[in-house]
């Protein structure tokens, strides 16, 4: 009986520490984690979960006129299970909805990562009476649920304006 109370303070500093590891891996491990991944031209930004840690965080990025900006959205849901979410994506301009881009139903099975990828076309965003040296920006808003991400494409203005051709 004397041998183990003299082990009993071991045993319980183990114990105790063995406690805090635990609460470690479940606080900074568990969960559910989004990545924005956005490709301007060859310059692919990625957008890590601890950014979108404060709520009104936005990104920005550039775009070229004339060309895509990529995204690609990755949950990745680290719990024993399974979650689910509708993902809206929407593409903003002076707080009214210019077009929808994506809604669509996103299952991500324990310990797994779900994807989805879609394009903004700066063609089909600008109005057709745009001068080439006027800039535009606009937001693209994901909503997955009740939580929302922000990403403002500001697109840069034509660096060479095509001049007209004098009529012979």
């Amino acid at each position: 009986m004397a041998t183990q109370r003299k082990n009993l303070p071991l045993y319980l500093a183990l114990a105790c520490f063995l406690g805090i590891i635990a609460i470690f891996i479940v606080d900074g491990y568990m969960g559910i984690y989004d990545t924005v991944t956005v490709t301007s031209g060859e310059l692919p930004q990625k957008i890590e979960a601890d950014f979108w840690a404060r709520p009104d965080n936005v990104w920005s990025t550039g775009g070229n006129r004339g060309e895509k900006v990529f995204f690609r959205y990755e949950v990745d849901n680290r719990q024993f299970s399974s979650y689910a979410a509708d993902v809206e994506v929407s593409v903003w301009r002076s707080q009214e909805k210019v077009r929808d881009l994506l809604a669509r139903q996103m299952s991500v099975g324990a310990f797994e990562k779900g994807e989805m990828e879609w394009a903004v076309d700066t063609v089909e965003l600008l109005p057709s009476t745009t001068p080439p040296e006027q800039s535009f920006q606009f937001t693209v808003l994901i909503k997955r649920g009740e939580l929302e991400r922000r990403v403002i494409i500001y697109i840069n203005p034509s660096p060479f304006p095509p001049k007209p051709v004098p009529a012979r």
